[in-house]
């Protein structure tokens, strides 16, 4: 019963939101957002989702607030719960990036390497990657495998603390990926730094932020300031630029720039301006889902109060999202769809299709002691 009411309440979201004007930009092929099902989660505290294994069946998620790892399953039953090792020679420093891999969880270190442990937080291994390198943030993932090969987000090397320009001016012309042969110890680079992009123009647009979506042979890139992805071919261990894809979106706002020597200004100058941006991508096996916002006009955003954490998460999550169709061939098939109200969406996708979205309980005005989860789909009405 509850899902069928929040299926209805999806449905009529998505009816108010296509006004006349919207009318006249329907598309041949339509679409509207479904619960497939939902799981039921006994826990009590937010989890973040990190990431499925669909041969075991498994989510990987984070409790924050306890710095606790929970992994449960699409019945909801939680089968493990630890703790990382905080002390020893395989004590872990600060997490990077965290997948499951061949059954097990790999997480990349932030200067340590590459730690394997089971599904109960036991440590297996260590590959001692490269020394002297450091992340600016967090990653997408730990480490891909392709035969002796680790694929991983290629990181900075030398020191931590190195001359802001230079580096930026490397992390927007630098191959995306560092590869490390577990047999030999050797190292190297691949996917290059897509072209033509507004990286190119030599000025400072921040952290690049990379999403990376990795689908059979096919692996798919989002960088925060451009309002595409891209798209790259995995062929003999190399990873090969093909091409572009762009939202086109109307009405977005852009990430503005600043010259790469005044990028110290850049928060003070732009820190109220809420650019569009792509903020999840669901490659699925008959098409993609993109998830974007086109951003809020600078006036609007100055009236909230960014020192106030609690406001303005709360302004950020009110944002209006939108999702776009491609097809298998990354051609548009409809765009500007409105999310459903009252879910928070996952980075998740299910082998099945179905994209993972948690119940926001205050938007529904509950407090539950356990947490829901909705399968959701995009199908054509």
């Amino acid at each position: 019963m509850q899902n069928s009411i929040f299926v209805a309440f999806i449905f009529l979201t998505f009816l108010a939101a296509c006004t006349p004007e919207r009318a006249e930009e329907t598309f041949e092929d339509s679409y509207q957002w479904v619960i497939q099902d939902s799981i039921q989660v006994d826990f009590m505290g937010e989890l973040a989702l990190l990431d499925y294994d669909p041969a075991q069946q498994l989510f990987v998620s984070r409790w924050n607030a306890q710095e606790e790892y929970v992994i449960f399953d699409e019945s909801g039953q939680v089968n493990h719960t630890f703790k990382l090792n905080e002390d020893g020679p395989n004590r872990i420093g600060w997490v990077q990036g965290i997948n499951f891999l061949d059954g097990k969880l790999w997480i990349m270190d932030q200067v340590k390497g590459i730690y394997v442990f089971d599904l109960d937080g036991t440590f297996l291994e260590k590959y001692p990657t490269p020394k002297d390198y450091f992340y600016l943030n967090g990653l997408p993932f730990g480490a891909h495998l392709r035969g002796d090969e680790l694929f991983y987000l290629r990181p900075e090397h030398g020191e931590s603390r190195p001359d802001i320009p230079s580096l930026f001016s490397n992390v927007y012309s630098a191959d995306i990926l560092e590869v490390f042969n577990t047999s030999s110890g050797i190292t190297r680079t691949t996917m290059p730094f897509p072209p033509n992009t507004v990286y190119n123009s030599e000025n400072f647009y921040n952290w690049t932020f990379p999403m990376i979506i990795k689908h059979q042979d096919e692996w798919i890139l989002t960088l925060l300031a451009e309002q595409k992805y891209f798209v790259y071919q995995e062929k003999d261990g190399e990873i090969q630029f093909v091409r572009a894809v762009d939202l086109a979106l109307k009405d977005a706002i852009t990430m503005p720039g600043i010259p790469m020597n005044r990028q110290a200004d850049w928060y003070e100058e732009f820190g109220n301006v809420i650019f569009g941006r792509i903020e999840q991508i669901y490659r699925r096996e008959n098409d993609l889902i993109v998830i974007y916002t086109k951003g809020v006009g600078e006036e609007l955003a100055s009236q909230h109060n960014r020192e106030n954490w609690e406001e303005w998460l709360a302004f950020l999550e009110n944002i209006p999202r939108y999702a776009a169709v491609f097809d298998d061939n990354h051609e548009l098939i409809q765009q500007d769809l409105p999310l459903p109200k009252g879910v928070r969406l996952s980075s998740i996708v299910t082998s099945e299709g179905a994209i993972i979205a948690e119940k926001n309980q205050e938007y529904f005005g509950v407090e539950e002691d356990f947490l829901i989860y909705y399968k959701l789909d995009l199908v054509r009405r």
